[in-house]
């Protein structure tokens, strides 16, 4: 097993008290202030001294811009497209989050518990928090992160391949929304939301500054950055320059066959993947087919929601704001 040596590095950044009304603790986190849970306290150090190995392929992106999706097809290229071992595993064990715990209030301290967190609609059940499981896993190991680089290990793109997924934030925050309604004991309507995301005030914001962090990265030869836009506008010529990036080489038939399984209704069926069988389960569910996990992955989806004036005007200068002087690939 290739391995890099360990590093212990010290984690560079100041973690600020952060209340506002959230549903849990948070805090803030360095110069670009990211929204993480209070449990990152207890856990920066572990995430930025995480070892790695060589032969590890990581996925990044913020929640809600379609890495369930960009999961499943690394691990299918990578794996000889073993549609019935990813059909009979779930995406969870194949490809866990590394920063699972810090969805939570309290660490995942006891492996395969019962575990309730609390002020959401969900239990976790008969999971092994990642930062324990993965050091044990076999290689090669692929593993999910929705934090941004710069709170992961600093050696990680000279180590390992890396696909950061980065998807239209208007889209995003309606997504996140419909996920937060699904999770959290109360709605707060997706205005208020909205003015939430907008201002940095949820869960692993900014997202602005999440991408930057990769796409500043993005010709790193270790770096394989992609848009779900870009993805959900051509499936196979995606899927090819990932081949590519990985090594690997499928015939056209094969790429084809891959599509089909990626194409958005049978995904949506596939428990594996739809969130049926993950480790968050749903005590309370929600009559509403926009709070499923995959939900509707519609590409410029966000303007059915942002239906007024002001919304439209509020959502317009928030993505002005934020691309002036940069090249990101969304349109304003």
């Amino acid at each position: 097993m290739n391995q890099t040596p360990m590093e212990k590095y010290i984690f560079p950044y100041e973690i600020e008290n952060f209340k506002d009304g959230r549903p849990w603790d948070s805090v803030r986190v360095g110069p670009k202030r990211y929204v993480v849970s209070s449990t990152f306290r207890d856990l920066a150090s572990t995430f930025y001294n995480f070892e790695l190995r060589s032969d590890d392929i990581f996925l990044l992106g913020f929640p809600r811009s379609g890495t369930t999706r960009c999961q499943e097809s690394i691990w299918l290229l990578n794996n000889n497209l073993d549609y019935e071992k990813s059909k009979s595993i779930v995406i969870d064990e194949r490809c866990p989050l590394l920063d699972l715990d810090m969805q939570f209030s309290t660490p995942l301290s006891l492996e395969y518990s019962e575990f309730q967190n609390k002020g959401t609609k969900h239990s976790l059940k008969k999971t092994v928090s990642p930062l324990k499981s993965l050091p044990k896993a076999p290689s090669p190991r692929f593993i999910k992160s929705h934090l941004p680089l710069s709170l992961l290990p600093p050696n990680l793109l000279d180590t390992t391949k890396v696909v950061y997924i980065a998807r239209d934030p208007r889209d995003v925050t309606v997504s996140y929304y419909y996920l937060m309604k699904r999770m959290l004991p109360y709605d707060i309507g997706f205005e208020k939301f909205w003015g939430a995301f907008r201002d940095d005030k949820i869960f692993l914001t900014p997202i602005f500054e999440h991408i930057k962090e990769a796409w500043e990265q993005r010709d790193h030869p270790n770096m394989f950055f992609l848009t779900y836009e870009g993805m959900s506008k051509d499936v196979a010529s995606t899927l090819r320059q990932m081949s590519e990036f990985f090594g690997k080489k499928y015939s056209e038939e094969e790429i084809r066959g891959l599509c089909e399984h990626l194409s958005f209704d049978k995904f949506k069926t596939n428990k594996s993947v739809n969130g049926e069988q993950t480790v968050l389960k749903t005590v309370d569910i929600i009559n509403d087919s926009d709070c499923a996990f995959i939900r509707r992955g519609k590409v410029g989806g966000w303007e059915d929601y942002f239906n007024s004036e002001q919304l439209k005007e509020s959502a317009e200068r928030w993505m002005s704001e934020n691309l002036v002087g940069t090249d990101l690939p969304f349109s304003i």
